[in-house]
């Protein structure tokens, strides 16, 4: 088994960001993770292809990809459990079988974070007929909102961060149906998942993957991923089998909701042209130094 630790033995009292609120924090607490399977995150901003890669990822026989438990929503603010709940239903997961995972775990507690998702690898091993999982995992854009979370993953996890063009992002949010002002707070997370990120960029637990090159050529990156997962190289994410559970992949884009068959690989989704988008929306992105820097770290020029 091996041990993932949390720092020096005991407990330290601070004020935290989340919400302005006084957490306490385990110095020393071992996780216990089974031996040889990698716990890996993806991390990328919203709209970025994450949940495409993620069912690429629990496509491959060894490895079983959440897409957004949203457990960290639930355990730190704003505590959002009736989203938990209704992510793990859809995973598949009974009433009493998410009780059971979330039972006893105390709120804003990094250490609780990090043992659901080792229970939660024995539940759904079994239930998405598994039984020998070398890579498991879940994905979130806003881990960024706790940061106890990005510390740890950034220690001692996997991460992979997946840039798109964030010509492309802006482009994708403001053509959804929703409120200005939601427009605006999903464009305001996109800059926080940058901020919170960019120190980590480079480590070598950290892997980045952009959602050109999967669309443009997912065979290659795809094995690079798994490489990264330690995972043997597999094709098995462009057949067209029922996945179970299709719609916890959060987007039609990456399965057909009622077959649970596989899209396309869409490379037209990748184009994103200065004349795709107004003044107003280009002065958003060439305004901002965080954008530019982002593009041009990524190779968006």
């Amino acid at each position: 088994m091996a041990a993932l630790g949390l720092g020096a033995k005991g407990f330290r009292r601070r004020r935290d960001p989340i919400a302005g609120q006084t957490i306490t924090v385990p110095r020393r607490q071992n996780v216990r993770v089974p031996r040889n399977t990698a716990l890996f995150f993806i991390v990328g901003p919203l709209r970025t292809g994450t949940s495409l890669l993620s069912r690429c990822i629990d496509d491959h026989p060894q490895a079983i990809c959440l897409c957004e438990s949203e457990i960290n929503r639930a355990l730190f603010a704003p505590h959002m459990w009736q989203l938990h709940f209704q992510r793990m239903l859809g995973h598949g997961a009974t009433v009493a079988e998410v009780l059971r995972l979330i039972d006893g775990r105390a709120p804003l507690s990094v250490d609780s974070w990090l043992r659901w998702h080792v229970d939660a690898l024995r539940l759904f091993k079994k239930k998405y007929g598994k039984p020998e999982v070398l890579a498991f995992g879940d994905k979130s854009p806003d881990y960024v909102d706790a940061p106890e979370i990005v510390d740890l993953i950034s220690r001692q996890g996997r991460a992979i961060y997946t840039p798109r063009n964030p010509k492309a992002i802006l482009r994708s949010i403001w053509r959804q149906n929703v409120k200005p002002a939601e427009k605006e707070s999903r464009w305001a997370l996109l800059k926080r998942n940058i901020a919170g990120w960019r120190p980590h960029w480079d480590r070598s637990n950290v892997l980045v993957s952009r959602y050109e090159d999967l669309v443009r050529d997912p065979v290659p990156t795809m094995t690079r991923v798994y490489a990264f997962l330690g995972l043997e190289p597999s094709t098995r994410f462009l057949e067209p089998f029922e996945r179970l559970h299709a719609r916890r992949f959060l987007w039609d884009t990456a399965v057909d909701w009622k077959t649970g068959a596989s899209k396309d690989f869409d490379p037209s989704r990748a184009q994103i042209e200065d004349e795709d988008l107004t003044p107003e929306q280009l002065d958003r992105i060439y305004d901002d130094p965080e954008i530019v820097g982002f593009m041009e770290r990524f190779g968006y020029g």
